[in-house]
This record gives structure tokens, sequence and C-alpha cells, in this order.
């Protein structure tokens, strides 16, 4: 019983605030997910741009995510903070009155912005408030509260567009997210227990005193400075920065995106009887793809266990998991075990990122947290940007087979790496 209060209890109240308000304002995100692909003439637009609009809030955050270290640094984590939830606000809403693309790419692009100062308020806010033996929890529990927001957003806001049309459900979604708006103007007000955090306030980049230029440009891409302060953070980060790309272009942005194109493949389009039931491809996709946002709630127990056991220890025990699940999908001898074995892979995948969001914060020096967890974020959207691309440009020379194949090999390569750089953390006895 009081395992199972820690885990659940309560965490600082800004960590609390910051995680209602992503998941409150995420709906709409996740709604036009599930609404736009089905519904294509509904929002004006081509099929074939469909993939433009999903995809443009990714790439658009390569450039977004040092846009909002860079706001925090001017202006603490408070103010863009409460300016993103208004604009997200905004977006949901545009996207049922949008009249055509160029407004609805504008929009997405916009949401792209305000999920980079969202997610790194939420990263900086975990970091600056938890405490370090729960930090994988409180991880776990910030991006469990996205993941709650995502399955309400694509629940009732599916059920919403096809009850009331598109205009209406987006309204009413966008006023879901207003539950966020007390918070927000809460946090903004900074009364004094809620207090400004000025961050990356220590001393500026410096030349570096060993390693030569290419020992100075590695710590520029992991510390955003050109000097490792002789503390050996730099491989460490670039191996967990490796691992968190690949795993994201794995899994986030091939398996999921080509989870459809996989059962169509083995059951056909008409999809698979069960007891009785006709069950649709889309309709069996759908479900599967739910399992991976479900998984994500039980993100604070996986965070609890990394926390108590060593979290480099349950990177590399959960890496397997995920591998084996594509493994089953390249060569799927049994589709019920491949099936089956989906929300296992998934559940690995929720633990491992739970612990990899809070080693990224172990090795942020407090100086320079922002600038730390910024260049995390965007090594994660480089991966599920560019992994539907990669997946599908491959489809045209080789099968899915060979496609997951090498992408379990990829996996395996990236946790090898991981494992030999943090060797002293894995065997344990040595801190982070």
């Amino acid at each position: 019983m009081g395992s199972r209060a820690r885990v659940y209890g309560m965490a600082p109240g800004r960590v609390l605030a910051v995680t209602a308000i992503v998941g409150a304002v995420i709906m709409g995100d996740s709604m036009i997910y599930a609404v736009l692909p089905s519904s294509v003439s509904a929002f004006g637009v081509s099929a074939g741009l469909v993939g433009v609009l999903l995809s443009a809030n990714r790439f658009v955050r390569l450039a977004s995510n040092p846009l909002a270290d860079r706001l925090f640094k001017r202006f603490g984590v408070e103010r863009p903070l409460a300016l993103a939830v208004v604009l997200s606000i905004g977006t949901t809403a545009a996207y049922g009155f949008g009249p055509g693309f160029a407004v609805l790419l504008l929009t997405r692009l916009l949401w792209g912005l305000c999920y980079s100062i969202l997610r790194l308020g939420g990263y900086v806010t975990v970091l600056e408030e938890g405490r370090e033996r729960d930090r994988a929890r409180l991880m776990g529990m910030f991006s469990g509260g996205q993941r709650a927001g995502s399955i309400v957003g694509v629940l009732i806001g599916g059920l919403l567009f096809d009850l009331t049309g598109r205009a209406a459900s987006f309204s009413i979604v966008a006023g879901l997210g207003l539950m966020a708006a007390p918070l927000a103007i809460g946090i903004a007000k900074r009364p004094r227990e809620w207090r400004a955090h000025r961050l990356d306030t220590g001393p500026g980049p410096v030349k570096a005193e060993g390693g030569g230029e290419g020992g100075a440009y590695l710590s520029r891409m992991a510390l955003g400075t050109s000097s490792d302060k002789g503390d050996g953070k730099t491989p460490r980060l670039l191996a967990l920065f490796l691992n968190s790309f690949v795993f994201y272009f794995a899994l986030g942005g091939i398996v999921v995106s080509t989870l459809g194109f996989f059962l169509s493949e083995v059951l056909g389009e008409e999809g698979v009887t069960l007891g009785g039931w006709m069950i649709g491809t889309a309709t069996l996709n759908g479900a599967l793809l739910a399992t991976n946002w479900i998984a994500a709630l039980g993100a604070p127990i996986l965070g609890h266990f990394g926390d108590r056991r060593g979290r480099e220890r349950v990177i590399v025990i959960s890496a397997p998991f995920c591998i084996c699940m594509v493994l089953l999908m390249a060569f799927p001898g049994s589709l019920i075990l491949t099936l089956l074995w989906l929300p296992v892979g998934f559940i690995g995948a929720a633990a491992l990122g739970a612990s990899t969001d809070a080693i990224a914060g172990d090795l942020a020096p407090r100086e320079r947290r922002s600038t730390v967890m910024s260049r995390y974020a965007t090594w994660q959207d480089l991966g599920s940007a560019f992994g539907p691309l990669a997946a599908y440009l491959a489809l045209g020379v080789m099968s899915l087979t060979w496609v997951y194949a090498a992408n379990a090999c990829l996996m395996a390569g990236s946790v090898i790496v991981f494992a030999v750089v943090f060797r002293g953390q894995v065997l344990g006895g040595v801190k982070t």
C-alpha cells in the first residue's frame, strides 16, 4: 500500500498544473489525427495533402524547440507557457473554421510552436520542482497526462465530429481546452509560491580546454556550450540523444505510421472475423494504436520502478520488448501472437520513455536545463518526423519484412551503444 501511494501520490503543484494544462490543450491536435484522414472532403483539402498537414507540426518543431529555449531564457517559464495555452486553444478552434489548405497549414505550424513551449515547460518544471529520486515518476506523470488528453481528444472528438459536424465539434473541444486557462493565468501572474524561473543564467560558452574542434562541436550538440567542464556528460548525453532519436524513429515514426499498412497486408482491407464479429482493418488499427496511448498512462508506475531500480537498467531491459515487437511484425508466423505482443511492446516503449526523459534531466547542468532539454526534444522530433518518410520511401524498393527487420537491427545497435556508454550505471554502483 505504501509503495502504491508513492507512485500515485501528490506531485508538486506546478508539475500537476503543467500536466493538466498540456493534457487539456493537446485534445485538439489529437482529434485532427482522428478525423482528418477519414473526412478529407469536410476540410476542403486533397487527400495528397493530408500527410503534409499531419507532419507539418513535427517538422516546425526542429526550429521552434530552440526558439522555446530562448523564450524561456528571456521571460522564464510562466509567460511563454500561458501564451502557448491561449494560442493552442485558438488553433483547435481554427481547425473547425479554417477555409482550405493554407490556413490549416499555418494552424498546424503554430501548434508545433505551441507544443515546443508546452513540452519544454513541462520538462523544466519537473526538473525544477521535483526531487531527483522521483524524477522518472514525475516525467512519466507528465507524459501520461498528455496521452490522457490525446485519448479524450480521439474518442470524444471523433464522436462529436460524427454527431455535430466539423465546426461545432472543434468548437466544443476548444471549449474543453479552456479548462487550462485558469491554471495558465495563475502561472502567468506568478504569485510568490509560483515564482518565475529565469533559466540558463550561468556562464556562457567558453573555449574548450581539450578535445579540439571536434570535441567542442560535440559538446555544443549536447550542452549548447563548447566546454564539457570536465564532467564527462557529453558522451552520455549524445548516446542518450541517439537512443531517443532511434526509438522515436523506429516506434513513433515507422511502426505507428505503417501499422495500418501491415494489417492490410496480412488481413486484407476487409479485416478479420473474431467470435462471429467482423472487425474492419481500420477499426483494428485504431484500437491497436490506442493501446500505445493507454500504455503511456502507466508511465508513472514504470518511471517509479526506474527511480528505484535504476533508470539505465530499465532502458536496457525494456528495449528488447520493443525490438521483439518489431521482429514479430517482420516475421508474423502467428498473427495472434503478433497482435497480442503489440501492447507489450508499447508498454516497453512507455517505460523506456519515462526513464530516458529522467536521465536527460539528470545529465542537464542546472544552469543549462532548458537548452539541454530543448536539444533532447529536437532529437525526438527528428526521429518521429523522418520515420514515416523513411518507411514509405523504403517500401518503394523493399518489402515490409525488410523494413521492419532493418528497424529492429537499428534499435538493437542503438541500445548496445547506450549500454556500453552507460555500463557503470547499468551494472550498478555508478550514479548518473
